[in-house]
């Protein structure tokens, strides 16, 4: 901190922060981040020099003393920046953003957050510490500044337009996906990778540094709770033991430190936060419930009484933080010598217990001094002083507050006497349920006292929050974690009996996270408010910090406000916050630990515990001690006088029972008998509590759009679109969807390659399903979900706009594939022992899935994708990967193996039959790339076998007749097996178009222009591809590349050290050579395109990446003058051979146009050969949809055209044309 004698004071003097102020005196040009310094960066044209840091950072302080106080470092600062300094707990917005950045920049952040800005506040360099000189090979404070400066003199605009791509980066990179439903079952998940990072030695999860894992370890005591698993419960007893026996924990005042820089716990980083100590303290009166270990009691009550004797204000506001530093030492204020102990203690036998019992020895385990700590097992402690282990607690307890007062004595830390609500609300919440949990009505006190001293001081005249206060003053506008901890704190003191008041002004805390924070498009919550100052990106968080997500937390007090007051909305909205991280839960579950807690108090619901009567009564006490003794972490509490009616729908009608104080124990408000024999409680509570295999396992799932397609509204569809157009030629483009009534156009709309991500594919299916299009096929698996998503959400937009009924559109998708999210979903139920039975694990990352579990899995995330109470069809997707695995292990008995496959499709489709019955469905089929094949092929899928499994799963359910109604296939102009290769029905003397047709099964054809001439040929595209590139001399780009990559070799890659594995150095760059070697094999762009995509691509830019982190000094800049001249260089090679590629595809596509042209109609020669092959197929007899990916909406117009064309004369003479085709 620097000093104020004789100094001059900048503007930070007139701040309330204590870190702000510390930095009043510095002879830096300081302004707070406020108009003022961002109206005179764009003044004066400079560039903002931000520095972001807290008053108990260590490294902050160091920054301070070694730059901020240097006259020449300052000077060079005020010179060239407009220098503004951010007390990070008081801007947890401009944190936010600005640790992104420097992540972003640099891989890692940290405080002290060194962040250069251009005026319009976007980052274009960042870092974190900086000495002052150049050292440890980073470059000095000064020669940074300097640097910096110069490249904004030098290049303004192109500073800018980093600055300006950084920001849109950020943008992007806090854009949440689409909501995601979250079962239950990521809860098991959750414990299992905990279990995988868990230190079994000594507790906490990974290796050092390590920080309390409070919410994980609450999160983990609600899972043993659901499951009673052991192994769960250890991992919370054996981290809490631990930490309360390490040096982390204040043996002599309480409380805990920030985190262990060991692994053992012993060794703490020095400074308290509230905000730590709220969440361990709960965490120990939770886990006090659980085990009623005596251990867990007093280490709350010793956190608490720290907070209440050491952090709290004379008005009730809790304090921030204390510092690690004092006399500017580290630690110095709680570490302890045997002499110092000798000196406080004038009992030398005490003396010398207690240092045996606390590890103070005169070697010191901590340089060379001593950090009080209960590692050691007492049993050896015992053994070595021989006394009992009662003889030395009742010295401990008798010689710690002696060392207590003598601690008084040294100089203390410094103090962040600032309040902040958000943390406050975390403590007041702490307090509270520690008051109801142990009877301890001081603790209720003190929680009330902060909770009307916030309600006070903290809260505006329009109800809003401020964010912090220090000496009575408070300002700024609050932030969603300070409605949403404040709002939940309230909550809990409520429950732990204080005033009705208390749940009503946390009901207002809910209007306003729903007025000034909900993101009413995606769900959940924004870190700042609607209308809070404009910055270059309004952030958002969803996984839990150094505190549990504001988003969850928020979520957390709607969903108990959503019981108390039954308001469907919060609960709604609660629900909306956890599902708007759903894929991100899904994919690392444990960092979003109060997201799940939110999970499961709303998929169980919680137990209603109504209690009357009036305050202090006995009775009334005895029924709270009864159920304050039950770990009850989904419950709501309401207490009601019989003298003062409440309006809580808990509450409301219910009064004493003969006069005797009674507890109602309730569900969705209806209650059983009430109790007003305490010793009655716990036999009530259990039998209250859902059992385990009758638990809620529906997902937190979003509003479904109702209905489903109608032959009534299907038909109506296709008569107001042919109607609209007035050209009744569109009459053909419609047909019955087999033999279920349903009118359908003959070309769907394919979503394999379309996400949310591209407008272009939203525009595109609103364009299909306005201009006559109202067949959707997707998968589960497409764009891994996101097609699903998309989908749903223009149904959505269409049909709230009334322009599309839901019953006028089929949506078809298909579930099979185990990939991206489901994978690792699978994998994790593995390693937790819940593996989904009969996968199918083809090769790495290629799993396969139709058992009845997995499909209900999936059955459920396909409807919440898509939005809808009912799909129209469901279709197992390439089950024939069974037999593909089967091939790759070397399984050949053919008839055994097709009996099992068709055994499990029996099974699937019993399934999917009682989905039909459940209303969940309307039709199922199977989407099959073998279906066409040859019988005797060892991978042939039988559409006759289909329909029997299909019959036998219909009767399995009692029904009279079955649903399997489509099927779906590959099928273009040169795979046309469906037409010509008979290998179904009696005898297997069928076409599949044949068998559908008798069937009445609707047939859908997938890659209608992607076509496969030969088997394991290359990728035909059936289009007239545009030349793209310009010509390049490829002979002479070979060359110029073959001579950059010599020069490579001969500079550059002996430098490069090869440590005896993968490829050598000088191989790194050799795409001349292997171009050269490919280029007659490339057989058009389809080809070339796997070539560059899957192969040159990824390989350049994996090396470019590590060499470009490897090399260093002279060595890099001779890398990267040879690296800046080789990529366009090869980048206009592969442009040359991408139009070669093109050439050798248009060519093609030219001798099939020869071939089929004289065999179509002369209207007809002139179209495109993409229109001729969605045409030809369309008319195929027994053909119902071709099912086309029209990714933009030019492609949708090009495509929907054919609908209006009279079907070809004779399809079947095109198909053997195109059979007898050879190319060159």
């Amino acid at each position: 901190m620097s000093s104020s004698a004789g100094a001059r004071p900048n503007r930070l003097i007139n701040e309330t922060s204590p870190y702000l102020l510390q930095h009043a005196y510095n002879p830096v040009d300081w302004y707070p981040w406020d108009p003022e310094a961002l109206t005179a960066a764009k003044a004066a044209n400079k560039p903002i020099l931000l520095s972001i840091g807290y008053s108990s950072c260590h490294w902050c302080h160091v920054m301070e003393r070694e730059s901020f106080e240097n006259e020449a470092i300052a000077a060079l600062m005020n010179r060239h920046f407009i220098c503004i300094k951010v007390d990070r707990e008081e801007r947890p917005d401009l944190d936010e953003i600005y640790m992104a950045a420097t992540v972003a920049m640099n891989g890692q952040g940290g405080w002290p957050m060194t962040v250069f800005l251009t005026p319009d506040q976007e980052p274009f360099y960042a870092g974190t510490y900086f000495p002052p000189e150049d050292r440890w090979g980073r470059p000095g404070f000064g020669t940074l500044l300097q640097k910096i400066a110069d490249y904004w003199e030098q290049d303004k605009a192109g500073v800018t337009a980093q600055g300006k791509e950084m920001a849109k980066r950020l943008k992007g990179e806090g854009r949440i996906p689409s909501p995601v439903s979250v079962s239950e079952s990521a809860l098991d998940d959750a414990v299992a990778q905990f279990k995988e990072e868990f230190d079994p030695k000594h507790g906490g999860f990974g290796s050092a540094p390590k920080f309390p894992p409070a919410t994980g370890l609450s999160l983990l005591l609600r899972c043993h709770r659901r499951t009673g698993d052991a192994e769960t419960l250890k991992m919370v007893t054996k981290t809490l033991d631990m930490m309360a026996a390490g040096g982390i924990y204040d043996h002599i005042g309480g409380g805990f430190a920030r985190y262990s820089t060991d692994e053992r716990w012993l060794v703490p980083h020095f400074e308290k936060m509230l905000y730590d100590n709220a969440l361990l303290a709960r965490v120990y009166v939770e886990a006090y419930q659980v085990t009623k270990k005596p251990l867990y009691r007093r280490v709350a009550t010793e956190v608490l009484d720290y907070i209440l004797r050491e952090m709290t204000g004379p008005n009730g506001g809790f304090y921030s933080a204390t510092d690690a530093d004092s006399e500017g030492v580290e630690g110095k204020f709680f570490v302890w010598s045997p002499a110092e102990v000798r000196a406080a203690v004038p009992n030398e036998e005490d003396a010398r217990r207690f240092c045996a019992l606390y590890d103070i020895t005169e070697s010191g385990n901590w340089e060379h001094t001593n950090i009080p700590n209960r590692l050691r097992p007492i049993e050896e402690v015992v053994t070595q002083l021989n006394v009992t282990t009662d003889e030395v607690l009742d010295t401990a307890a008798r010689v710690k507050p002696l060392l207590y007062e003598a601690r008084r004595r040294r100089v203390p830390p410094g103090l962040d006497d600032k309040i902040i609500t958000a943390w406050n609300g975390m403590m007041l919440s702490a307090m509270a349920e520690a008051a109801r949990v142990f009877g301890e009505n001081r603790y209720r006190d003190a929680a009330r006292q902060t909770a009307d001293f916030l309600l006070k001081t903290h809260v505006k005249s329009d109800g809003r929050l401020l964010r912090t206060s220090r000496a009575g003053r408070a300002h700024l506008d609050a932030y969603l974690e300070d409605y949403a901890y404040l709002a939940d704190g309230l909550v809990d003191l409520y429950e732990a009996g204080a005033g009705e008041s208390y749940l009503q002004a946390a009901a207002r805390l809910a209007d306003y996270l729903m007025t000034d924070f909900h993101d009413a498009e995606q769900g959940g919550f924004f870190t700042t408010a609607k209308n809070h100052e404009s910055l270059i990106l309004r952030a958002r968080e969803g996984a839990d910090g150094a505190t549990p997500s504001a988003n969850a937390v928020a979520a957390s007090a709607l969903a108990k406000l959503s019981f108390h007051f039954d308001r469907q909305e919060w609960r709604d909205a609660a629900a909306g916050a956890i599902r708007a991280y759903g894929r991100q839960i899904t994919r690392y579950p444990r960092a979003f630990a109060k997201s799940l807690a939110v999970v499961d108090f709303l998929t169980e619901g919680p137990v209603e515990l109504a209690f009357i009567g009036d305050e202090g009564r006995e009775g009334l006490i005895a029924l709270q001690r009864a159920v304050a003794d039950r770990y009850l972490p989904n419950r709501i509490v309401a207490t009601g006088r019989p003298t003062s009616p409440s309006e809580l729908p808990l509450l409301k009608g219910r009064g004493l029972v003969g006069g005797r104080p009674a507890l109602y124990i309730c569900r969705n408000f209806t209650c059983r008998q009430p109790i007003t024999d305490p010793q009655l409680v716990d036999q009530a509570l259990s039998a209250a509590m859902p059992e385990a295999n009758r638990r809620n396992t529906t997902m937190l799932s979003g509003a479904e759009l109702p209905g489903r397609a109608t032959k009534q509204g299907t038909a109506e569809y296709a008569a107001r679109i042919i109607g609209r157009t007035a050209d009744r030629d569109l009459a053909r483009g419609y047909t019955e969807l087999g033999g279920t009534g349903l009118t359908v156009s003959r070309l769907g709309f394919g979503t394999y390659r379309v996400d949310t991500g591209d407008q272009a594919h939203r525009d595109a299916l609103k364009k299909a399903l306005r201009e006559g299009c109202n067949l959707i096929d997707t998968s589960t698996n497409y764009m891994d979900g996101d097609s699903e998503r998309l989908v749903g959400s223009v149904l959505r937009e269409l049909t709230s706009a009334g322009e599309l009924r839901r019953d006028e559109v089929v949506v078809v998708s298909k579930i099979g594939y185990v990939q991206g999210q489901n994978l690792k979903a699978a994998e994790a139920r593995e390693k937790a022992g819940r593996p989904y039975p009969e996968m199918v694990k083809y090769g790495d990352g290629v799993w396969h899935c139709i058992h009845p579990d997995f499909l209900a899995d999936q059955l459920r995330f396909s409807l919440d994708r898509l939005g809808l109470a009912t799909l129209d069809v469901c279709l197992l997707h390439n089950p024939e990967y069974f037999f593909s695995e089967a091939a790759h292990r070397g399984d050949q008995d053919l008839p055994k193996l097709r009996t099992a496959f068709y055994d499990r499709l029996a099974r699937a489709f019993t399934y999917l039959e009682s989905q039909v019955a459940a209303g969940r469905l309307q039709y199922y089929g199977v989407s099959s790339n073998t279906v066409t094949a040859p019988s005797d092929s060892a991978e042939a899928t039988s559409l006759g076998r289909m329909l029997k499994a299909a019959i036998a799963a219909a009767a399995a359910v009692g029904s009279a007749t079955h649903h399997f109604v489509v099927l779906q296939c590959p099928m273009n102009l040169f795979e046309s097996g469906a037409v010509f290769i008979p290998n179904t029905g009696p005898e297997n003397r069928q076409t599949v178009l044949e068998s559908a047709q008798q069937a009445g099964v609707a047939v859908l054809v997938n890659r209608p222009l992607n076509a496969m001439p030969a088997p394991r040929s290359g990728m035909l595209r059936l289009a007239d591809l545009p030349l793209e590139n310009e010509a390049v001399d490829l002979g002479k780009q070979l060359e110029t590349v073959r001579a950059l990559e010599q020069e490579y070799r001969a500079t550059v890659a002996p430098a490069i050290q090869h440590g005896g594995h993968g490829m050598a150095p000088a191989e790194f760059f050799n795409w001349a050579q292997e171009l050269e070697r490919v280029r007659p094999q490339i057989q058009g762009l389809e080809h070339w395109e796997q070539i560059e995509h899957h192969m040159i691509a990824p390989q350049v830019n994996q090396v470019l990446r590590a060499l470009s982190g490897y090399l260093a000094g002279g060595v890099a800049e001779q890398w990267e003058a040879w690296r800046d001249r080789y990529i366009p260089a090869l980048l206009t090679l592969l442009s040359g051979f991408r139009r070669e590629a093109t050439e050798r595809s248009r060519a093609r596509a030219r001798m099939i146009t020869a071939v089929i042209d004289p065999l179509l109609p002369a209207q007809r020669r002139g179209e495109s050969l993409s229109r001729k092959a969605l045409w030809i197929l369309a008319g195929t007899p027994g053909v119902t949809s071709v099912l086309n990916g029209m990714r933009t909406p030019a492609y949708v117009d090009d495509s929907l055209a054919v609908l209006r064309w009279a079907s070809p004369p004779d399809v079947r003479a095109v198909y053997e044309q195109v059979k007898g085709l050879a190319f060159p």
